[in-house]
């Protein structure tokens, strides 16, 4: 028999098992140098028990951490993919641009579990209306990653919007249409309201309602000047954000990114969530996720340990954020993030500094919301009806008008000390 024409391949799917055991340097023996590395430089001589304790918890954030950079190197990658290709989109026509965009956007299709479908640029983009003309006053209010924010006031209406403009690109197309597809199909009132899309000068405009009181973070930045939300606060953001997600959920759909920068708050004190730039649209195909997404002190425990997960990473996120508008910041946000995810994942969330300060109902809701089993985590559904909600939230001086007043005059008494 002959076996001159075998041909054998190289290797696929190959999944490397780390062995691991204790080590005085680092409290683990056999772990790749650059692992060794990232380990001896965000944990002290005191955690090696711990660690040695706790190996295949150490291993899966390891691997979450390399993994998160590889994301990480792969959008930096792609930004200079960008950038290179930013010449040639700048010379197609409109014509030409919605043909591209029609190929490379995907949308969710109809409840209960979609399949995703692709759509064309003109069902996610205006393009009867000049935006210029509409909006012909601009103030730049804030810039992000995405791209930057400005202050407009409808010619038309004399309505104030938050108009979003970011660059649009052959990489990027797939990605805002995901986050516009779900703003436009998300009409609740504790969601930011989705007005229109434009495209100008090959960037994409984005018109929300303005929130005259900006994000949440901007309370709790006054924390250490004696502003501190009581529980109605609290209560009233938790129930907002609930009726949020419980909305958001029922579409199949997560947020997983739900922290105080994405609840932006009114002048009249109401509160809604917003940025669903890393949701997720799940599908018949997807049912659960896996990408690492999110901002990591506020991260899940299973979507650290690279488990599949689901809406109740929401919740999770929503016990983080109580904790930060109780006592300024999120858990371990003193500590470097692998150390953060580390600790989430071994010893759990700290309890509150003051618990006599709280009341049963706020302590149960928090131990709730952070319940380490996802399965056993309530949903935004059942969590409206806690009693620390009813007990709290309707209340008078639930009203956010006083911590946002007070918020907003530590800031200008600080800015004027410091001049």
């Amino acid at each position: 028999m002959a076996y001159d024409n075998i041909t054998i391949s190289t290797p696929f799917n190959i999944k490397h098992d780390v062995h691991v055991d204790f080590s005085s340097a680092t409290g683990l023996k056999g772990l790749p140098p650059e692992w060794e590395a990232l380990v001896k430089s965000n944990f002290g001589e005191g955690d090696k028990a711990a660690i040695a304790a706790n190996k295949d918890a150490m291993v899966d954030i390891l691997q979450f951490q390399t993994k998160y950079q590889e994301q990480q190197k792969n959008a930096a990658a792609a930004a200079a993919a960008e950038a290179a290709s930013a010449e040639a989109i700048a010379q197609l026509d409109d014509a030409e641009l919605e043909m591209l965009a029609g190929a490379m956007m995907e949308a969710p299709g109809p409840a209960p579990l979609p399949v995703e479908r692709a759509v064309k640029l003109d069902e996610l983009i205006n393009t009867e209306v000049d935006p210029t003309a509409l909006y012909p006053d601009m103030r730049k209010i804030g810039e992000g990653a995405a791209g930057e924010v400005f202050l407009a006031t409808d010619s038309h209406t004399g309505r104030r919007v938050a108009v979003k403009k970011m660059p649009l690109t052959a990489q990027n197309l797939k990605l805002l249409s995901t986050e516009i597809q779900i703003m436009k199909t998300s009409k609740h009132p504790n969601i930011i309201e989705y007005i229109e899309s434009y495209i100008v000068e090959k960037k994409l405009w984005v018109v929300m309602e303005f929130m005259g009181a900006g994000c949440l973070t901007e309370v709790l930045d006054q924390f250490d000047a004696g502003v501190h939300m009581t529980e109605p606060h609290i209560a009233f953001v938790c129930k907002s954000t609930l009726r949020g997600l419980a909305y958001v959920h029922t579409m199949h759909r997560i947020h997983r990114d739900i922290k105080s920068d994405n609840i932006l708050l009114g002048s009249d004190g109401s509160c809604k969530i917003a940025d669903f730039g890393y949701a997720a649209q799940l599908t018949q195909e997807k049912s659960k996720r896996a990408t690492i997404v999110g901002t990591p002190y506020w991260m899940a425990p299973e979507l650290i340990r690279g488990q599949n997960y689901d809406q109740k990473v929401d919740i999770w996120s929503l016990g983080i954020m109580v904790m930060e508008m109780a006592e300024g910041d999120p858990p371990y946000m003193d500590y470097p993030p692998l150390r953060a995810l580390f600790l989430i994942t071994t010893k759990g969330i700290p309890g509150l500094k003051h618990p006599e300060k709280w009341s049963t109902e706020f302590k149960d809701f928090v131990a709730q919301c952070l319940e380490k089993d996802a399965e056993n985590r309530p949903t935004a559904e059942q969590l409206l009806f806690h009693p620390f909600i009813a007990k709290y939230a309707d209340l008078p001086e639930a009203n956010l008008v006083y911590v946002i007043t007070a918020a907003r005059k530590a800031k200008q008494d600080a800015a004027n000390f410091t001049l």
